[in-house]
């Protein structure tokens, strides 16, 4: 059996025997919608759910930096914004802020990517304020404690148009909705506070912060708490999008944050939480092309999926090219510092928290757990130091893979869950 993973804008061919596969996991089989069809679903749902006297409102479009291209921003986001000229609004009383989190600045140059040429003509474009103290607001504490600062732009605006894709996430059960206003929009303290509540006082992950869980999750219910603070007096449309376990994009829809954000979730669900009958020996996985592994940070998110289909001491073999390197300062010296010792690094989070340490810390936990062998463009002494495993021969590989495994072509994208 030939399988091609993608891998940056190019493919891995790796060789396997039949009987050494026990599936590809791919996901349920649904057909993707075409771009014009979801410019049409965006274009009425703008319409529909815009409050009354839109065209005196000041309104921000809040969408996703470049960790987040698969969305289609550079698609999707113009005609959120040419919609508005449409039903009246003025280009003064529209502003596009980047929900960055703590994630470094887009520059200029990368503006059309997030959100189209036209876009980056037309309207203007912001970073969101991270830790820029002069640009937040504060807007209350949660019920959970956390003070919740807000990008000065996104406050001021009477109405927000959230535009992102739903995904599963490692610690707040799902991406998208109302995270992109915490971390989204967020300062930085904000953030540290809120994703603080993903570890226990031992220095272990909160057992509910995970994949795939809402109800009873500590990092869910304090965002879904901050978002509502941010959003008193305001009104607000999310725009969602979810792509299949072949990366392509099968659900769209716009209406209000929170039913829209959980109608994506249970959707998602069920295309891309995938059931398995039992833990492989190995799995072969990617991240999922360009559009998913620019930067090893990101692409951590295939793996944190992908080890739940894989008996402890198993092979996994990573497929990212991380052409932007490991894209987080932090996340690097956390996984060479604390390389083997996950445990030491997750106390010193309850001291200190921060979310790059945070997903070293659970990235270290995969690679003592499992040998995990990093296919990307790093050198060998550079993945070595990284704590994975390096190979530049994947048929001498995939001949030394013992037992039978899973090959998951997006593993960002697919879930799998053991059943029973």
């Amino acid at each position: 059996m030939k399988i091609k993973l993608e891998k940056g804008h190019t493919t891995l061919d790796i060789n396997l025997p039949d009987e050494k596969v026990c599936d590809i996991i791919i996901g349920r089989r649904v057909p993707a919608i075409s771009h014009d069809s979801i410019r049409e679903m965006i274009s009425n749902g703008i319409r529909t759910h815009s409050p009354e006297g839109i065209k005196d409102k000041q309104i921000a479009i809040i969408i996703p930096d470049n960790t987040r291209l698969w969305a289609r921003g550079d698609i999707f986001v113009p005609e959120i914004v040419r919609t508005l000229f449409d039903i009246g609004v003025s280009r003064g009383n529209i502003r596009i802020i980047i929900a960055g989190g703590t994630h470094e600045d887009m520059t200029k140059d990368q503006f059309s990517s997030l959100a189209g040429t036209f876009c980056a003509q037309h309207v203007e474009i912001l970073n969101a304020a991270n830790r820029n103290q002069d640009r937040l607001v504060y807007v209350g504490e949660t019920l959970k404690k956390t003070p919740v600062f807000i990008t000065k732009e996104a406050a001021k605006a009477d109405h927000i148009i959230i535009f992102g894709g739903i995904l599963h996430h490692l610690i707040a059960g799902f991406g998208g909705g109302r995270k992109y206003i915490v971390p989204g929009i967020a300062g930085y303290d904000t953030i540290q506070k809120n994703h603080s509540l993903a570890i226990g006082k031992d220095g272990t992950p909160h057992p509910l912060a995970r994949q795939a869980k809402l109800w009873g999750n500590p990092v869910n219910e304090d965002v879904t708490d901050a978002a509502n603070l941010f959003l008193k007096n305001k009104t607000c449309t999310y725009v969602a999008v979810a792509a299949s376990g072949t990366g392509d994009i099968f659900y769209a829809d716009a209406g209000p944050l929170h039913e829209t954000f959980m109608k994506g979730c249970k959707k998602l669900d069920e295309v891309c939480c995938i059931p398995v009958p039992e833990k492989g020996d190995f799995a072969i996985i990617s991240a999922g092309g360009h559009r998913s592994d620019g930067q090893l940070y990101q692409s951590t998110k295939a793996l944190f999926n992908a080890v739940n289909c894989v008996k402890e001491e198993g092979d996994i073999l990573f497929v990212a090219e991380c052409l932007e390197g490991v894209g987080n300062t932090t996340f690097s010296e956390a996984m060479k510092n604390f390389r083997g010792r996950p445990r030491d690094l997750g106390m010193m989070l309850v001291e200190k928290f921060d979310m790059p340490s945070y997903v070293a810390f659970r990235a270290l936990d995969c690679l003592k757990r499992f040998k995990v062998t990093l296919a990307s463009d790093f050198s060998k002494s550079d993945t070595e130091s990284l704590g994975f495993y390096y190979t530049d021969n994947m048929d001498d590989y995939a001949k030394n893979l013992k037992g039978k495994g899973y090959v998951i072509p997006f593993a960002e994208n697919i879930l799998p869950v053991i059943q029973g």
